[in-house]
């Protein structure tokens, strides 16, 4: 048995178009749930570099300083003059933090958490003579 899909006037019958509707809504579905599901994926994590501490007192440090991922956390064994950290990044910018820049903490501090927002690869602390680069305190 054969189904006609025109009429008399050559245009698509209604159980044509009925039909043609009833398969492409799971065609459409299935196409807007593609992105969907594409955008809800959680990209690779990064391998994160270990925690790295630099610092002494025998290298003439004022305390110590902990480069952890995109933050930096300095133990001061006496408070600064001044609180200034500058930071070189994994994508080759630069940032300056402390009292010149309005991101210091209270006078007097002896601890400080800078977060920069982005992996370090380098830092200098005022009052410290040791750096940290690429995971390596120097």
């Amino acid at each position: 048995m054969s189904e006609q899909n025109t009429d008399a006037r050559g245009t698509l019958s209604r159980r044509t178009v009925i039909k043609g509707a009833a398969w492409s809504i799971p065609v459409i579905a299935a196409a807007t749930a593609i992105p969907l599901a594409a955008a809800s994926t959680t990209a690779p994590s990064r391998p994160t570099k270990p925690a790295v501490t630099c610092g002494s007192t025998a290298a003439g440090d004022n305390g110590s300083y902990t480069v952890d991922g995109e933050r930096v956390i300095v133990s001061y064994d006496s408070a600064p003059d001044i609180y200034e950290l500058n930071a070189h990044f994994v994508d080759g910018t630069s940032a300056s933090y402390g009292t010149n820049y309005a991101t210091a903490p209270a006078q007097g501090s002896r601890q400080w958490s800078v977060e920069t927002g982005k992996p370090v690869s380098w830092a200098q602390v005022h009052s410290f003579n040791t750096h940290y680069q690429n995971g390596v305190c120097q």
